[in-house]
């Protein structure tokens, strides 16, 4: 029987991915095989719908390059100042993200996500400043060329032999809500080139003649085509698996390559990410450890291709031994792996089986996909001889194996006439042994061959020669080089093997030491003095921990700190905190820092920051130390993590007893005082107003009713018993209302009010909503010069109501533009009277009724206040909502 009931895994990733766009912008690309195809010209004609459908539009960063059509389009959209940098003598213009942030937008127009910023930016990369812009919450728009893509770049190599370097990671293509394919054919596209609308002057014409040839087009086209095809494809196959379209579906495929230190493993990590995209499945980049130590070219390939398979979604596993083809088929049998990925060799031994070979014999079941990989960057460092030895050791061992086969044919020498010829050959053989605990592999087998020789010429008839008459001593010497070599070589193999598992049990010794010192001193200061001395030691490094206050903000350097770094160090660490990423030097976020900052991240939040400086002048943080200091910075995070939560434990338990009495005196006192309050309102009604003590009195009582009023509706909403009660409502009666709610704040006062024309019901609740516009009002009035005007905008654009206040007053106290809606906040040189609660009431209705509020300040002067709610409309007949136009109010 066929189960067409949808899949709940599908279905809880779905709610996943949902759940995480909905807490993040919404990152729109318009994809090109190349310049000039129209992008930004699409860009901007989605931007103009965006505005015309009521968003708040911005341009960041748009590049026309000339084009009058696409400079038209610019026309009515606001613009974002760019951010003047100094760099070389020159002062270079760059988008400029802490604007962007604070300004806010409904959608940001982010030009070539590909550029690399001017140095001295917060971002090596543009499409890093995207990435914070999502997290912000603000949705982007934004162009990319398919060559960019990093997992394309081989292709694109081979195709056009143009080496691209301005790349972007696919996982952030990953993150896209939209990728939508510009497309335009090559002869219409060798047109545009010839009428200069791509480049102009001796730009177009060396780009006919080298980038912009038919096939170099063609072939770009159909990369485009086909990646978005791809992305199609893998969206298809998530609905037809949550709504089990047909049949079963294969969903434990995974895929794997080994990154190796050689210069072909960035190409075999593209290769696998592109194919991992094609079949939407998870991939495992696997670094095989042995007991050889690697040389400077080596770990910077290493390094280069582990941080390019991070970057790119990978997940990085460490695997050990010598054997990496066996190491490699186990890690993938332990890890479920359905394919492995491995290069293609140049050249085929008759002897030796290659690492492809290898692991094909071995596969069983497991696919193997043979690729021929392409070379990538070459290493920037100076090459090590052999590749695997550094060049500074071989010569010093050189010597000293040369020295202690002489001192030992000396000594042999003397004892040559007593004990025979044979036993030096045994002498030889020790000191090879023993000595093998010492050196490295070629030392060794060089000793080995010398002894040989030197036995046979000093000692093995005829002496003073390289002659070996007797058939007995030919086999004699011939066993001693290869016992020799045999017993050399096995002892260094066991040294090296033991170097390696004593570095890897001083890692875990020293985690260790980490945590308990951390965890279990009696002193929390003492423990993390002696936890950072540990790491120090370690990683042969300066450590500087950073842990974050209660408020969550970043204090300066602990005291158990052994460096203590400058303001614009902590400001590259008050980065790594807010956005939760690695930043630095030896990254590509300000790596023009001294340090490397780590986040002390939890599964609930980040406790600080530990930044580490290389000492000794080390120019890399290879892949081993990284993945250490990330191991020091968990435990640190946890351990620190476990005191806040004893400490916000005992705080919350003596707050919320304080805060129980607080709302019980509340409570009994504005109670208390609504009897007393209404027969004094009785009294003077009564009484008349005629005389003007009466109406001080009135004017007295009425601020004392708003205050009991204010103090009821706080105890009301800390109680969490505020349930909306949701009907059609008159948003036109709503506002009037909560004008008249807001009283005599609003009489001295132009109000002018804007409601959209035949603006359809909204269903709510009014009085919560009424009560809360009326707080705003009545704020707007109190805060502001008499006579001052006061405006109440409000429109409403899919699905979403605004109500904007805007006053002409002194604005909101810079830098506290969010702690207005504070309980019992009042801003300095705030009129006499007043709790402070109005805004707190008003946050709160409206949160209540799923919606917020902001506020910020106007260019123009004075404070802007916006109420957005989501709710729904009464439709009209045609079933549609009526449409209607957002007001441009400028937000940050």
């Amino acid at each position: 029987m066929n189960d067409h009931r949808p899949d709940p895994d599908a279905l809880l990733a779905q709610v996943r991915r949902e759940e995480t766009e909905r807490k993040s912008g919404r990152l729109y690309i318009l994809l090109g095989m190349c310049p000039g195809v129209g992008k930004t010209y699409a860009m901007l004609l989605f931007a103009r719908q965006r505005q015309q459908d009521g968003l708040q539009v911005l341009v960041g960063v748009v590049e026309t390059h000339g084009r009058r059509e696409t400079a038209a389009l610019l026309d009515g959209l606001p613009f974002l100042p760019r951010k003047k940098i100094l760099y070389g003598g020159h002062v270079l213009e760059e988008f400029d993200l802490d604007t962007a942030i604070q300004r806010r937008p409904d959608l940001l127009l982010v030009d070539e996500l590909a550029h690399t910023n001017v140095p001295g930016s917060r971002h090596l990369k543009r499409y890093q400043d995207v990435l914070e812009l999502l997290d912000a919450g603000i949705d982007v728009v934004t162009t990319l060329n398919v060559q960019h893509i990093e997992s394309q770049v081989d292709i694109v190599r081979q195709v056009t032999g143009v080496a691209v370097h301005e790349t972007v990671p696919d996982s952030l293509l990953d993150r896209a809500h939209e990728i939508q394919l510009v497309d335009l054919s090559v002869e219409k596209l060798m047109v545009r080139m010839g009428e200069g609308k791509v480049y102009m002057g001796e730009r177009a014409q060396a780009a006919a003649e080298g980038f912009f040839r038919e096939g170099n087009l063609t072939a770009l086209r159909e990369l485009a085509l086909r990646f978005t095809a791809e992305r199609v494809d893998r969206d298809l196959e998530d609905i037809r698996r949550a709504r089990r379209v047909s049949g079963p579906w294969k969903t434990n495929a995974r895929l794997m390559v080994g990154v190796g230190p050689t210069p072909y493993s960035e190409s075999l990590i593209r290769w696998t990410r592109r194919a991992s995209g094609r079949h939407g499945c998870p991939w495992l980049a696997v670094w095989v450890e042995g007991t050889h130590p690697l040389g400077e070219t080596e770990q910077d390939f290493l390094t280069r291709g582990l941080g390019l398979a991070r970057k790119l979604g990978a997940e990085v596993v460490h695997a050990t031994g010598d054997d990496v083809a066996a190491a490699l088929l186990e890690t993938a049998r332990e890890r479920n792996v359905s394919q492995i990925v491995v290069g293609k060799a140049d050249k085929r031994s008759l002897w030796k089986p290659t690492l492809a070979d290898r692991i094909i014999a071995g596969s069983g079941d497991i696919d193997v996909c043979v690729v021929r990989p392409v070379i990538g960057r070459r290493s920037v460092r100076p090459e090590t001889r052999g590749g695997k030895y550094p060049r500074s050791h071989g010569f010093h061992e050189y010597g000293v194996v040369f020295t202690l086969v002489i001192v030992l044919t000396v000594a042999c020498w003397q004892i040559e006439p007593v004990v025979g010829y044979t036993v030096p050959a045994l002498v030889y053989l020790m000191a090879i042994l023993l000595t093998a605990f010492r050196i490295s592999r070629w030392p060794m087998v060089f000793m080995a061959g010398l002894s040989a020789l030197v036995w046979n010429f000093f000692f093995i008839s005829p002496k003073f020669t390289l002659e070996v008459r007797a058939l007995d001593d030919m086999i004699l010497l011939a066993m001693f080089f290869a016992v020799a070599v045999s017993m050399g070589h096995l002892t260094t193999r066991l040294r090296t093997r033991e170097i390696a598992e004593r570095r890897r049990q001083m890692e875990t010794d020293a985690l260790l030491r980490v945590t308990q010192s951390a965890a279990l001193a009696p002193e929390m200061e003492k423990g993390l003095a002696e936890a950072l001395a540990v790491i120090n030691s370690v990683i042969g490094a300066d450590t500087a921990l950073v842990v974050r206050r209660l408020d969550r903000s970043l204090p300066a350097a602990h005291a158990a700190s052994t460096w203590q770094p400058e303001d614009h160090e902590l400001a590259v660490a008050n980065w790594a905190y807010q956005n939760k990423s690695v930043a630095g030097r030896f990254t590509e976020t300000l790596p023009q820092s001294l340090a490397t900052w780590f986040p002390l991240q939890t599964a609930t939040s980040v406790m600080g920051v530990l930044g580490l400086r290389l000492t000794g002048g080390a120019e890399s943080l290879d892949f081993t130390r990284r993945q250490a200091v990330e191991a020091f910075a968990l435990q640190l995070a946890l351990v620190l993590e476990k005191e806040h939560f004893i400490h916000a434990v005992s705080q919350a338990e003596v707050m919320e007893k304080s805060e129980r009495l607080r709302r019980n005196l509340l409570d009994s006192v504005s109670h208390e005082l609504k009897t007393p309050l209404a027969v004094i309102r009785a009294s003077i009604e009564g009484m008349g107003l005629g005389d003007p003590y009466v109406a001080e009195i009135d004017t007295a009582t009425k601020r004392l009713q708003r205050v009991v009023d204010s103090l009821l509706q706080m105890t009301r909403l800390e109680s969490e018993v505020v349930e909306p009660q949701l009907e059609w409502c008159d948003v036109e009666e709503l506002v009037h209302g909560a004008v008249r709610a807001a009283g005599d704040a609003l009489s001295g006062h132009p109000l002018g009010i804007d409601i959209v024309a035949d603006i359809p019901l909204v269903r709510t609740d009014q009085t919560l909503l009424q009560q809360a516009l009326a707080n705003i009002l009545h704020n707007a009035g109190v805060y502001t010069p008499r006579l001052s005007p006061v405006s109440l905008t409000v429109r409403h654009a899919e699905q979403k109501l605004r109500l904007t206040v805007r006053d002409r007053g002194p604005g909101l106290p810079p830098g506290e533009e969010s702690q207005v809606f504070g309980k019992f906040y009042r801003a300095a040189g705030a009129p006499a009277g007043g709790t402070g609660l109005g805004l707190s009431i008003a946050r709160g209705f409206v949160q209540a009724l799923g919606g917020d509020i902001a506020g910020w300040n106007h260019p123009d002067g004075g404070a802007v206040f916006e109420i957005l709610l989501k709710a729904e409309f009464l439709a009209t007949d045609d079933g549609a909502c009526v449409p209607d136009r957002i007001a441009e109010n400028p937000k940050p």
